[in-house]
């Protein structure tokens, strides 16, 4: 009997051990971790009176001030876990995702490989500014994939200058550099001379989790005039009353709404219909229906076709607001989610 116990007691002690819940200790006590959900990173906001600029990025990446050889400034945004020596200018390991804002640019020559400019790629990013699509660029894997931006302005930001941009760089897994020469003819990399007639091209794998980090920096991102006051949320800017968010669209779309008179110039301002990729389906412009020259809500409306609606169903009216100074800080975007008919 007393063995039968013994053995009991064993038993019950194993069980026990086996796959023991693990416990982390929060301000109500004891919670099991296996229940625990993890938190969506906190948004922190980064605003740089300096250079008049501003922009949201997720906790777990860290925003520092440094200086290039040559005097150059930069600002640099990165995550926080990564060993790197900083600051972070062009050319860096393929593996760090960071972005290197540039107010006075950067005497060096931009990175080799495939590139394109903004303006001939067949796909667009969600900036809350106009950018000089011709002297930006995009620089592409084998595959076509975008591994890294240089962004440069049609006119600069206050107190940037004209030489001034925006670099930024996607994490690259399994990266390969290599070299052909004008005849076709493999080369070795350290025998490669990309400035004369051989060509280089890379391949890897962009990291999705990192890119869409910056990319949330890049969608956030927004410049200020100096003694600005600080920028007005968009529900104080513009309010579109048709169509409605998410709802199913087709052409042509009536738009109408109200907006402050600043919105416009000559009683006009941009609606541009994108798909998912932000590719350009159709433009048009809203007119207002009175007297725009007043920091009042006055109220537009227009109408736009479009024709080939995308395999996906997702897609986005940007409204923009006319902005015939081109200087990006008194840009803005306001960007309503569409769906197109399933087909």
């Amino acid at each position: 009997m007393k063995l039968s116990v013994i053995s009991l007691i064993i038993i019950l002690m194993g069980l026990g051990c086996k796959n023991p819940k693990k416990t982390e200790k929060d301000s109500s006590g004891e919670v099991e971790q296996d229940t625990l959900i993890e938190a969506p990173a906190e948004i922190q906001k980064y605003k740089d009176d300096t250079w008049n600029f501003a922009f949201e990025y997720p906790e777990d990446l860290m925003v520092s001030e440094g200086k290039l050889p040559g005097n150059s400034v930069v600002i640099n945004v990165y995550p926080e876990n990564l060993n790197i020596s900083k600051p972070l200018a062009i050319h860096e390991k393929p593996e760090i995702p960071y972005i290197a804002f540039l107010p006075k640019g950067f005497g060096v020559d931009a990175p080799s490989g495939s590139k394109k400019s903004i303006k001939d790629w067949d796909a667009n990013l969600n900036l809350s500014f106009n950018i000089n699509e011709i002297e930006s660029q995009v620089y592409l894997l084998e595959n076509g994939e975008p591994w890294a931006y240089f962004l440069r302005f049609n006119q600069p930001p206050e107190k940037w200058n004209e030489t001034g941009g925006i670099f930024v760089h996607y994490a690259l897994s399994n990266f390969k550099a290599s070299c052909v020469s004008a005849m076709g003819e493999s080369k070795p990399m350290e025998q490669c001379d990309p400035m004369g007639e051989d060509k280089v091209s890379f391949s890897g794998k962009v990291e999705e989790e990192s890119k869409n980090k910056l990319n949330m920096v890049l969608e956030s991102l927004y410049f200020m005039r100096e003694d600005a006051e600080e920028r007005k949320d968009f529900s104080d800017l513009i309010n579109v009353e048709k169509p409605l968010p998410n709802i199913e669209i087709t052409s042509p779309l009536e738009i109408k709404g109200k907006a402050r008179g600043s919105w416009f110039f000559e009683a006009e301002a941009p609606v541009k219909l994108v798909d998912k990729d932000y590719k350009v389906l159709a433009k048009t412009s809203v007119k207002t229906e009175g007297k725009w020259m007043t920091n009042d809500f006055v109220s537009f409306s227009g109408k736009i076709n479009f024709e080939n609606a995308p395999d996906d169903e997702r897609g986005y009216l940007i409204f923009e607001k006319s902005n015939a100074s081109g200087k990006p800080e008194l840009d803005g975007k306001y960007t309503l989610p569409v769906l197109f008919p399933p087909k």
